[in-house]
């Protein structure tokens, strides 16, 4: 998982490292797009850990009967899902973005992305949920070393056709979204062919009992997409907020929140991992191992997200001028990353909770902890302190809910679901 999700995410960041060369207006419009990819990632994540949590149960508790037809129909809700949701969103660029803040020379940039990423949104989240079956079935090694191939294959073509070299035509953004289409054909063709072969999913009759597994993976995939939506709708908000101070700041926004993904994704991937072991382990009764599990984790998670805050508040201005050159643009990002990244500890104590709560089949406390933190806490104090100090305060606002959240995190997993599961 951390071999597949780390390159991704540094190839996500050396391909804003291409578009930061066109110029700062290339770099603030990919970044408008970051939320409304975010949200239709969020609702295939929700049907992935739908589906991982009652296969690794059943898997746990010895119960595997079912999971091949679990598994194929978690590929045809998020096929027909992802299917109507990219029509939708395709349809609706123009007023979405222009709600949002971006500016009216914004918008063909914009449109040349999402004109190719929409139609190519279903294959990228089937990748997602044939890896999760895999991982589920204890089968990690495959989906992390073909999201690496992936990612690998993205990088190679991303400069090509964004700059046309070798007698290309030069695409800028386009040749992004072209980019990352033809590798997720390549990845998803590969852990299908997988998930068939491995024979984790069926050929035939394949809609008989539809219904049901949508019930069950829905019960857990509901609430996560809830929970994972929240995050994109606050980012788009917060958007919104930072568009009013122009779109070096947007820029900024996005070459910072770019070098983040890259320190937390060993996170990221410790949280995708976390969930099988858990379920698997609490499907077979092995309370002590799920207890052992956690400790480990959220020590990683502090030791990890202090490293990363010393290193990037030592060198973020430095990272950053790697992937924009405008002086300004950095400077704004470098004080992101010298202030926020104090809080990727907690931050990842609490991606940790909630795949913890997924996993036990217990998807309401993860949604209510994600939906107060930006609701309750984030985004009044994002408005509040960005009136007093500017797009200063919406950074420091990150910063305070990142430590209080984790914080919860931490101590309701403690007191509430482990201590009554070992009663």
């Amino acid at each position: 998982m951390m071999l597949g999700v780390s390159s991704s995410i540094i190839v996500q960041t050396l391909e804003m490292g291409f578009i930061g060369q066109l110029g700062h207006s290339q770099v603030a419009a990919i970044t408008f797009t970051f939320p409304l990819t975010m949200i239709l990632t969020s609702i295939a994540l929700g049907i992935s850990i739908g589906t991982s949590s009652v296969i690794a149960r059943r898997i746990g508790g010895g119960n595997a009967d079912e999971n091949r037809k679990l598994a194929t129909h978690s590929l045809i809700i998020t096929a027909i899902a992802m299917s109507a949701l990219s029509l939708v969103g395709w349809a609706a660029i123009d007023p979405v973005f222009c709600m949002l803040g971006a500016e009216e020379h914004l918008l063909p940039m914009i449109h040349s992305y999402l004109d190719i990423y929409y139609p190519g949104v279903v294959l990228f989240t089937l990748t997602m949920i044939a890896s999760s079956i895999m991982r589920a079935n204890g089968r990690a090694n495959v989906p992390g070393l073909v999201m690496t191939a992936g990612a690998v294959l993205n990088l190679a073509i991303d400069p090509i056709l964004i700059f046309g070299w070798f007698g290309f035509p030069r695409m800028e953004l386009a040749g992004a979204a072209t980019a990352m289409t033809v590798s997720r054909v390549a990845t998803s063709a590969i852990l299908l062919y997988c998930v068939v072969q491995g024979n984790l999913v069926y050929l035939h009759s394949i809609w008989s009992g539809l219904r049901e597994s949508s019930r069950r993976i829905f019960h857990i995939g509901l609430p996560a997409m809830a929970t994972q939506m929240i995050g994109p709708i606050s980012a788009a908000l917060v958007t919104r907020l930072l568009a009013s101070h122009g779109e070096i700041v947007v820029a900024a926004y996005g070459v910072a929140t770019r070098i983040e993904g890259i320190a937390v994704m060993l996170f990221f991937a410790l949280s995708g991992s976390i969930g099988p072991f858990v379920g698997q382990n609490f499907g077979a009764g092995k309370i002590d191992r799920v207890r052992e599990a956690m400790r480990v984790s959220y020590t990683f998670c502090l030791v990890w997200g202090a490293f990363m805050a010393l290193l990037l508040f030592t060198f973020g201005p430095t990272f950053a001028s790697w992937i924009e050159i405008s002086d300004t643009v950095v400077a704004t990002a470098g004080w992101y990353l010298a202030v926020v990244p104090w809080s990727y500890g907690w931050w990842g104590m609490l991606m940790m909770s909630s795949a913890a709560f997924n996993a036990l089949g217990k998807p309401i406390p993860s949604t209510i902890m994600s939906f107060t933190r930006m609701f309750f806490l984030f985004l009044p104090l994002a408005w509040y302190l960005n009136s007093l100090m500017g797009y200063q305060g919406i950074f420091i606002a990150t910063l305070v809910s990142n430590f209080i959240m984790g914080t919860v995190g931490f101590l309701w997993l403690k007191t509430r679901m482990l201590a009554r599961v070992a009663a």
